[in-house]
């Protein structure tokens, strides 16, 4: 294959899941006008305050192009990117009723996992408190349902569902951690089902759960396809391995945190994106332009 320039100076390759459709659609007319952007061509442009550049560069083969073709990588400015810290935020119930939002979005979280309900009846007390008020504070906000393995997971995401008149600014969250007596090997299946239904209303939702529970149940190669993954392993320096899974998306690295507005003291859940603060408003723009999408 023809070489390519090197990365340009300041800049990395972009995540992908950094990328938004907005992104995607300006590559794209990129690609499809050489006369203006002939080959190694670079331009820039701004996209939810995060400054990404597109250069025309050779493509190895892929399921389309079955030879070295031209192509747009977009890239994402080091100091942005790189060595910005990984932005940082929370999850709570109604274990914590009492939160000063203002204060905790001044401490530098950026974004709060909201538990919305639980099997088929239980509506969290607290949540549509929290939902308007960490609105009111501009986090990003991310509604989470906990799952009953014994109840019928089809009900289960339509009963989530009815609560999100506002679906926020986050994928939806499944949180998978108990079996409640349920044979492991029908567990993955009705995962999938409550996935599905929910992608099919309000855009691809996410997965919380830990690697000693996942990688303990069958057939679940096909979940990674259908959702992102928020794991949860405490007090180590990277997350383990979670079957079907290449990354995380969303990190829950500690439940003996202390935050500025919560009452208590380390007792509390702190995730972390796997990006920068800019690459957390692109993946929650990616986020609302497919919800858009889903719902009109």
């Amino acid at each position: 294959m023809p070489n390519n320039p090197p990365i340009p100076d300041g800049y990395r390759l972009m995540p992908q899941l950094a990328v938004t459709p907005a992104m995607t659609a300006w590559a794209v007319q990129i690609l499809r006008d050489p006369g203006k952007y002939p080959m190694f061509t670079t331009v820039t442009k701004v996209f939810e305050q995060l400054n990404v550049l597109a250069r025309v560069e050779w493509h190895s083969p892929d399921f389309q192009n079955h030879a070295e073709h031209r192509g747009v990588t977009l890239y994402a400015p080091i100091r942005d990117a790189v060595d910005a810290p990984a932005a940082e935020g929370i999850d709570l119930s109604g274990y914590q009723p009492t939160v000063d939002w203002a204060k905790v979005a001044a401490s530098g979280i950026a974004f709060a996992f909201i538990k919305a309900t639980e099997g088929t009846t239980l509506i969290d007390h607290t949540f549509a408190d929290h939902w308007a008020r960490a609105k009111q504070a501009n986090l990003l906000r991310g509604a989470y349902h906990f799952f009953r393995p014994k109840q019928d997971a089809a009900a289960q995401a339509r009963f989530f569902l009815a609560q999100l008149s506002d679906p926020g600014e986050l994928p939806p969250v499944l949180d998978v951690e108990v079996v409640n007596g349920v044979p492991l090997g029908q567990i993955a299946a009705s995962v999938g089902a409550w996935l599905d239904i929910v992608s099919d209303s309000v855009g691809r939702p996410i997965v919380y759960t830990s690697p000693s529970f996942w990688n303990a149940l069958p057939d679940v190669s096909t979940i990674a396809s259908k959702a992102d993954l928020w794991v949860a392993n405490w007090g180590a320096r990277s997350p383990a391995a979670v079957h079907g899974w290449s990354k995380w998306t969303f990190w829950q690295f500690t439940n003996k945190a202390t935050i500025s507005g919560i009452p208590g003291r380390a007792d509390m859940d702190e995730d972390r994106f796997s990006g920068s603060l800019a690459e957390l408003r692109a993946y929650s723009a990616s986020f609302r332009t497919s919800n858009c999408r889903v719902t009109s």
